[in-house]
C-alpha cells in the first residue's frame, strides 16, 4: 500500500512540474510575440513617420514655389523664350515638352531610354525640344541639388543647344541614388560634366558657381504647380500628354510626325 501511495504521489508531481513547464512555455510564447508585434508597430511607426515627412516637404514646397514665382527681372538662359518657360531645343514640326527634377530616378531612367531618340530627332529636324528643369526634390531630400544642377543646365544652354542637351544627359547619367541630407553632386561635378561635353567658355564655371539663373529656375519651378504638373517625368507631344507607361514616347512622336504628313 505504501509502495502505491508513494508512485500515485510521484505521479502527481510530475504532472504538476509538466504543467508548470507547459505555462511557461505559453508564458514565453505570449512574450516573443507580443515583442514581435511591438517591432512591427515600431517600423510600421518608423515608415509612416519617413513617408509623412516626404509628402509634407514635397505638399510645402508646392506651397512655397505656388507663392513664389521669382523675379520678375530674373536674367534668363539664351535658349529660354520667356519668364518661367523651359530650355527650347531644336526646331522641327513636332513640340516635345519634358519636365523633369535631376534628382528623380525615375527621370534618370526615362533619359537612359529616350535620351539618346530624342537627340537624333532634335538633329533630324524633327522635333522641337523644350525641357522644364523641375527642382522640387530638394525639399524632400534636404539639399539644393537640384537647384544646382537646373541653373547648370541654364548655363549650359548659353553656350548653344548641342552642349545643353549633351549636358542634360551627362547629369542624369551621373545621377546617385538618392541618399536625403546628402548633396547629390558639387559645383566643381557640375563645371567638370560641362567641360566634358565641351563648354569651354569663361563664363561657364562662374555662372555655375554663381547661380546666375537661380530666379529662372524658381520661375520654372512655379510653373509646375501653374501649369497643373503633378510629378516627374511629365511628357507632351504636340501639347497632348504621353501616358507613360502604357504608351512609349517615341510612338507618339512618330504618330504626331506621320500626321504632319
Amino acid at each position: 500500500m505504501n509502495d502505491k501511495r508513494s508512485q500515485q504521489r510521484g505521479g502527481g508531481g510530475s504532472k504538476v512540474k509538466n504543467k508548470r513547464a507547459a505555462r511557461e512555455r505559453l508564458a514565453e510564447q505570449r512574450a516573443a510575440q507580443q515583442r514581435a508585434d511591438r517591432r512591427r508597430r515600431s517600423s510600421g511607426i518608423a515608415i509612416a513617420v519617413i513617408v509623412g515627412l516626404v509628402v509634407v516637404g514635397i505638399i510645402g514646397y508646392a506651397w512655397w514655389a505656388s507663392n513664389n514665382d521669382g523675379p520678375d527681372d530674373a536674367a534668363l538662359p539664351a535658349l529660354v523664350q520667356e519668364s518661367g518657360g523651359g530650355v527650347v531645343i531644336g526646331d522641327g514640326p513636332v513640340d516635345v515638352t519634358l519636365w523633369e527634377d535631376f534628382q528623380c530616378p525615375n527621370c534618370k531612367d526615362f533619359e537612359a531610354e529616350n535620351g539618346a531618340m530624342l537627340d537624333r530627332l532634335v538633329t533630324d529636324g524633327d522635333i522641337t525640344l523644350t525641357i522644364h528643369p523641375l527642382s522640387f526634390l530638394d525639399s524632400s531630400l534636404g539639399n539644393d541639388s537640384s537647384v544646382q544642377a537646373a541653373n547648370a543646365f541654364g548655363c549650359a544652354a548659353d553656350a548653344g543647344e548641342e552642349p545643353a542637351l549633351a549636358f542634360h544627359q551627362t547629369v542624369y547619367a551621373n545621377q546617385p541614388p538618392e541618399n536625403p541630407g546628402t548633396p547629390a553632386w558639387s559645383t566643381d561635378d557640375l563645371v567638370g560634366w560641362g567641360q566634358d561635353v565641351g563648354i569651354s567658355d569663361d563664363s561657364w564655371e562662374s555662372c555655375v558657381n554663381d547661380v546666375t539663373y537661380e530666379g529662372w529656375v524658381t520661375q520654372v519651378q512655379a510653373s509646375m504647380t501653374n501649369e497643373g504638373i503633378t510629378g516627374t517625368p511629365t511628357a507632351f507631344v504636340n501639347g497632348e500628354k504621353v501616358q507613360l507607361g502604357s504608351e512609349t514616347l517615341e510612338s507618339a512622336i512618330n504618330d504626331a510626325l506621320k500626321g504632319n504628313q
